[in-house]
């Protein structure tokens, strides 16, 4: 079983992430998943605040009648609040999705450049 002679045991060399993900090693498989997941999130994160805004709104304005009734410029209130905030929203949502996922790509980026 054991002869008696102790090995030599050096640590292997340091890889860094950018040979890791060059060479498709598991821990480079492990930086991208973790990119992808985070990528994903984010996704998942932009669609549910887009869905509850635009989904939540038109719901509320069924529960409350009373706002065809007013109208303002001779249009009802109720197509005031479903089409005014809509482009505002929507591009604030993009351009927050934009900045994050700029932020996780540079991040990613500063990782692999190591």
């Amino acid at each position: 079983m054991s002869t008696g002679r102790r090995r030599n045991l050096v640590p292997p060399a340091l890889r860094s992430p950018r040979e890791e993900l060059a060479e498709a090693t598991a821990h480079g498989q492990v930086y991208l998943r973790r990119l992808q997941r985070a990528q994903f999130g984010l996704s998942m994160l932009a669609l549910v605040a887009f869905g509850a805004v635009f989904g939540v709104l038109p719901i509320a304005l069924y529960l409350l009648p009373h706002f065809d009734r007013v109208e303002l410029f001779g249009i009802p209130v109720s197509l005031w609040i479903l089409v005014v905030p809509m482009l505002p929203i929507f591009l604030a949502i993009g351009w927050l999705y934009a900045r994050r996922a700029d932020a996780l790509d540079e991040s990613f980026r500063d990782l692999v450049e190591r």
